[in-house]
């Protein structure tokens, strides 16, 4: 079986089309630290279901978006 993949790139994409900056985000969503959004981008932090529908809901994408 194979396991789908967060298309990481879109994260950063979504989030510059919201026009929303990573501090932004960060405080929106009740992150800390903005590099704890920077992480989700890279890739160095992983990105929980939970965490993929605070950011689908803030960045107005659907969840399917991020698997393209």
């Amino acid at each position: 079986m194979s396991e789908t993949k967060i298309n990481l790139s879109k994260l950063r994409v979504a989030r510059e089309e919201a026009n929303l900056t990573l501090v932004e985000v960060a405080q929106q969503t009740g992150f800390k630290a903005a590099a704890t959004i920077s992480r989700f981008e890279t890739g160095s932090r992983a990105v929980k279901a939970e965490y993929l529908m605070m950011l689908s809901k803030l960045y107005k994408k659907p969840i399917d978006y991020f698997f393209e």
